[in-house]
């Protein structure tokens, strides 16, 4: 006669499973944004930056998603100076932009948002304020951020 295996510990099974699943889920963006920064940093390619977050993982036994976040925290801070002198050019010929020539057309409340960003001064809650300012815009434009997808995936809150 076949083994039947109890529904209760079949459940606990799932539930376990589909748990792992959800945090790998959640995890993984972190990781890719690491490997992202290592490819910028180091210009590798994604298996070498995945390769170096692993040895890193291996020599301080630490789980691989703790020190991508902690590369990505570590470069995290947008740099302003590119878009700064970006920003300055631009501010020489704010000439009307022909969208008939030019398919790129900037949006201006873009444009204004990240000049604000690259003007913020050093204090850390004017700077914030700025990131803010300038997500919402995006958002508003129809960028849709990488967590915003992930994330209700992940927690299992979308199907």
């Amino acid at each position: 006669m076949p083994v039947t295996p109890d529904p209760n510990s079949l459940v606990a099974q799932l539930q376990s499973e589909l748990d792992g699943l959800r945090r790998a889920l959640r995890t993984r963006a972190t990781i890719e944004q690491a490997m992202g920064v290592l490819v910028v940093l180091r210009r590798c390619s994604p298996k070498e930056a995945f390769d170096a977050l692993v040895r890193l993982s291996q020599q301080y036994n630490t789980k691989l998603h703790r020190v991508a976040h902690l590369v990505v925290g570590l470069f995290a801070e947008p740099s302003v100076e590119p878009l700064d002198s970006y920003l300055r050019r631009n501010l020489v010929s704010d000439d009307p932009v022909d969208t008939a020539a030019d398919p790129i057309r900037l949006d201006v409340a873009l444009l204004d948002a990240a000049r604000a960003l690259a003007e913020a001064g050093q204090e850390r809650a004017e700077v914030d304020q700025a990131v803010r300012d300038l997500h919402r815009v995006l958002v508003e434009q129809g960028w849709v951020p990488p967590y915003d997808v992930l994330g209700p995936i992940a927690d299992g809150t979308r199907a």
